[in-house]
């Protein structure tokens, strides 16, 4: 009777063994939120027909092994066996989503204004906080929708030491503005301009501020809008927002647009010229006047007769 037991005993280790190996043939992604035990996680499992044998849950109960479980996302594939699965839990082989933030980006196309406000909150910054311009673009991996305040602090960590190392390496031109103002500058480039030609339109901007001019750039008379579908008309440069460029004298109120490193080095180290007006003769390319008759001539060739 003993070596029966024995044997029995032998044959179940051999079978679970084999079965632990042999491939589910199931797709899943399992989701390990804060609170879920081992229980919850085995049931979630099983409720697609992924059932770990008894033995298995005997042993990473005594090694407590759930306390070492990481929160998040697993992908189960069809040919992962019962102990590929296990090692993706033990080894927090969450999946990673991207998050992207792109150059020229906007705050409130990018995070829901609950996440904006929570983060603020957590900063300690009063409501409603102004983000624009200080989010870094580039891509972040995260795994859970909380995540995505990590990737806000991340992103805004970033931008700040990218404006520091361009702001070091301003221009004595830049002497009588702030920090903040570059920002604006390099927001304003991001949307007005191509990397190749940032620096000479920067140079305009200090021209136009210079000769106490209008900006009068598009992008920041756009972002003012309440509504807009694409179509700038006459009618919206008469808008009383301070983000009129067209109207209101000096650089906007704040940043239009979250802005690239390329942009902070262009407004922080402008070209010197005589420019002082542009426009647009094709893609990432712009006729450049230094006198309004001359840009009159360039509109109506490269604009008014397209």
């Amino acid at each position: 009777m003993k070596y029966l037991f024995s044997f029995i005993f032998l044959l179940n280790v051999i079978f679970y063994s084999c079965l632990i190996f042999i491939p589910l043939n199931n797709s899943y992604i399992l989701t390990i939120s804060q609170g879920d035990n081992l229980n919850k996680i085995f049931q979630n499992l099983e409720d697609v027909d992924i059932s770990f044998p008894r033995f298995t849950k005997i042993l990473i109960n005594l090694f407590e092994i759930d306390r070492k479980l990481s929160l998040g996302s697993y992908e189960i594939t069809p040919d992962d066996s019962l102990f590929e699965v296990f090692k993706k839990l033990y080894g927090g082989q969450i999946i990673l989503k991207k998050f992207i933030i792109q150059d020229g980006s906007r705050v409130k196309n990018l995070f829901p204004p609950e996440v904006v406000n929570s983060f603020c909150e957590s900063k300690n910054i009063p409501l409603p906080c102004n983000l624009e311009g200080l989010l870094m673009p580039d891509v972040y991996l995260y795994d859970r929708k909380e995540e995505l305040i990590r990737v806000l602090n991340n992103a805004l960590e970033s931008q700040k030491k990218n404006i520091d190392l361009a702001w070091k390496q301003r221009d004595d031109l830049l002497d009588d503005y702030s920090k903040y103002q570059l920002l604006i500058i390099a927001s304003i480039l991001e949307k007005e301009s191509c990397l190749n030609e940032r620096k000479r339109i920067s140079g305009v901007i200090f021209n136009r501020l210079n000769k106490n001019m209008l900006l009068q750039m598009d992008s920041t008379t756009i972002y003012g809008l309440k509504s807009f579908n694409g179509d700038l008309k006459k009618s919206h440069l008469k808008d009383s927002s301070l983000y009129n460029t067209y109207m209101h004298k000096g650089l906007p109120p704040g940043p239009i647009s979250n802005p690239s490193f390329g942009s902070l080095v262009a407004a922080g180290q402008p070209e010197i010229h005589k420019y002082l007006f542009f426009v647009a003769n094709g893609k990432c390319s712009h006729k450049f006047s230094t006198n309004y008759d001359d840009h009159s001539r360039a509109v109506e060739e490269f604009q008014l007769n397209r």
